[in-house]
């Protein structure tokens, strides 16, 4: 506005006293470019180091180090932070990524086709008699009946393989990546949070042995976790039982028998490692 004021009359003329307006609007569109190409920049190397992250370290890896990374409002900030900006980057990359998978599978499926194509017009067999050219199809031939199969095969619903492909590798990885790094959103990073993610990867584990180690891993080295953690997970017993009535048929509920399983372990756990620190605090 004061731009436009400064030009008056004179508008662009710069040799008239003008062109201030224009100036200041491509300052403006170089200051936002620099501040998105600086955002994708940062979002990219977060990205990076995530993925990188996965290749050395597997699952867990990735799963401490979303534990450490900090949230972070500002998108300008520094890489290694979860920030809005690095769920749409990585948006933008799988609708990239899709792009090119879809191209690739376009390109496989004309040749396949064209190969199915030779394959069935090699099981007609033609005669010619007076002059009338004739086609047939032998259903007995075993050739022929193997082909047929596997186009039969093709038609039934399957479920979606694995993917094969390295474009369909990556773009899998990267919607990975990204419901993951929605998942960490939900957790807080404090203590809370910590023992709330321990809560959920104990319930996806498959045996009680898994889940002791577990807890054992995370939380021996603090008696005061230790109790924070049961008390979380008794909090869950106590708010599931006293909901359940409430829940309807097809809704989904917390398993209470596991969440005791789990319990006992923790609190298992917890005697073992006050009955350490106490035997160590009595050895001469």
């Amino acid at each position: 506005i004061r731009g436009i004021g400064l030009d008056g009359m004179a508008a662009d003329d710069v040799e008239n006293g003008g062109g201030h307006y224009r100036e200041v609007s491509k300052v403006r569109a170089f200051l936002e470019g620099f501040r998105k190409a600086e955002v994708r920049r940062i979002c990219r190397e977060t990205a990076t180091m995530l993925l990188d992250k996965v290749a050395s370290e597997g699952v867990q890896g990735l799963d401490s180090m979303l534990g450490t990374m900090p949230r972070s409002s500002d998108d300008t900030g520094e890489a290694g932070e979860l920030t809005d900006s690095l769920l749409e980057y990585l948006n933008d990359a799988i609708r990239q990524q899709e792009k090119k998978v879809k191209k690739t599978k376009r390109e496989v499926k004309v040749e396949m086709d064209k190969t199915q194509d030779e394959k069935i017009d090699a099981l007609w067999k033609s005669s010619e008699k007076d002059g009338t050219r004739t086609e047939t199809l032998d259903p007995n031939d075993p050739h022929v009946q193997k082909v047929l199969r596997e186009e039969i095969e093709k038609t039934e619903i399957k479920e979606e393989p694995i993917p094969e492909s390295a474009t369909e590798k990556i773009l899998l990885l990267l919607k990975m990546l990204r419901d993951r790094v929605k998942a960490e959103a939900v957790f807080v990073n404090n203590e809370k949070g910590r023992n709330l993610r321990i809560l959920s990867y104990c319930m996806k584990l498959e045996t009680d042995e898994q889940r002791k180690k577990l807890i054992r891993k995370e939380l021996r080295s603090s008696l005061d976790r230790l109790d924070t953690f049961c008390e979380l997970v008794a909090s869950a017993i106590e708010y599931t039982e006293s909901t359940s009535y409430q829940l309807q048929p097809s809704s989904s509920s917390l398993n209470v028998s596991l969440l005791k399983r789990i319990y006992a372990l923790a609190v298992d756990v917890r005697a073992s490692e006050k009955f350490k620190a106490t035997s160590s605090g009595l050895r001469p």
